[in-house]
């Protein structure tokens, strides 16, 4: 897939700044326990320690509209009215968040938060905290539950001329929590993490409006773990099989380590 050098720009540095970078490394079996959802679209899936937005890859995502099968969509949201895929490509280069506070206003967002809400299946995720002009990495995720669920948005588009339509997504973001304030200390954000109450109210078409808004909140500091790591995972070379990539790693106060 061809991107404009100043797009490429865009993407790598905006990468530390929001929650573009998730780990789902583990197995079909763990995810249908978890979600009681049939996995079969897993068998062949590629599980990583790390998948990265602007990569655009397929993700394990929980729709509204079969809250029963886990479904692979394609990361970047792409609203059903793009006109062609020049397009696309321009709108999706800011659909890889949604902010919670703009669900109802941003014409991408607004039909998909009514009628095409998501989970996105993760066992952590990765941001970067800014410190004397370094950007430190850091892994976080749930102490007691190996696998979560962000909450998530999605649309289909078909481009034109093509008989296959395209099913993409969103991960929603809300304001940060204590912790994440220190993490991501430029945006102060972090994605919508739920509950499993959450999550089903989440996926019910019933619900009302006020009641999603409920549920966009920081989650509670005191259930997730967080600690950095080597500054290897936003590298081009970086190994995405590779365990160690999540290893505890100390940095100075200065943020530097040589």
């Amino acid at each position: 897939m061809f991107f404009s050098p100043a797009l490429v720009i865009v993407l790598l540095t905006n990468r530390f700044y929001m929650c573009f970078t998730i780990n789902i490394h583990t197995n079909r079996n763990a995810i249908e326990q978890r979600f009681n959802a049939d996995g079969s679209v897993l068998d062949d899936f590629d599980f990583r320690y790390f998948y990265r937005a602007f990569d655009q890859p397929l993700i394990p995502v929980i729709s509204q509209d079969a809250p029963e099968k886990v479904q692979l969509m394609q990361w970047g949201l792409i609203p059903r009215w793009t006109r062609d895929a020049e397009h696309a490509e321009r709108i999706r280069s800011g659909t890889y968040n949604a902010r919670a506070e703009s669900l109802s206003e941003k014409p991408s967002f607004r039909e998909p938060y009514a009628s095409k809400r998501c989970l996105v299946i993760i066992r952590g995720f990765f941001e970067w905290e800014h410190r004397a002009g370094s950007r430190i990495p850091w892994y976080i995720c749930h102490k007691e539950h190996p696998l979560v669920a962000l909450g998530g948005i999605f649309d289909q588009w078909q481009p034109p001329g093509s008989d296959i339509s395209l099913q993409t997504f969103s991960i929603i973001t809300v304001r940060a929590n204590p912790l994440m304030e220190k993490i991501h200390n430029t945006k102060k954000r972090m994605p919508l993490l739920f509950d499993k109450a959450a999550e089903r109210t989440w996926l019910d078409e019933t619900d009302t409006r006020e009641r999603l808004e409920r549920l966009m909140t920081p989650y509670d500091e005191t259930l997730l773990s967080a600690w950095t790591i080597r500054n290897l995972v936003a590298g081009p070379n970086a190994d995405p099989y590779d365990a160690s990539l999540l290893d505890p790693s100390a940095y100075p106060a200065n943020g530097k380590l040589f």
